[in-house]
């Protein structure tokens, strides 16, 4: 995996509280990790603190995996 995926694993793992194997780009935010909604309203928090993005309230609603979050920051990093 690249430096990037890492990071955001990492911030995942350290917010919920899971082993950082568990989040993988094909996890689902609430099936898989059992993120609330205040959960990943906190995850995009420290997305954008961590990253230096913008995360818009409309787009963040969108993820459902660990993968659309990748591919947003990805995109908004090039």
């Amino acid at each position: 995996m690249d430096e990037l995926f890492e990071k955001i694993q990492k911030l995942i793992a350290e917010k919920l509280d899971l082993d950082p194997a568990k989040v993988t780009m094909e996890s689902s935010f609430r099936g898989d990790l059992g993120a609330d909604s205040l959960d990943t309203y906190e995850l995009v928090y420290a997305i954008e603190e961590e990253m230096g993005v913008q995360i818009p309230d409309d787009k963040a609603n969108e993820f459902e995996t660990v993968k659309d979050a990748y591919d947003f920051i990805r995109s908004q990093q090039q």
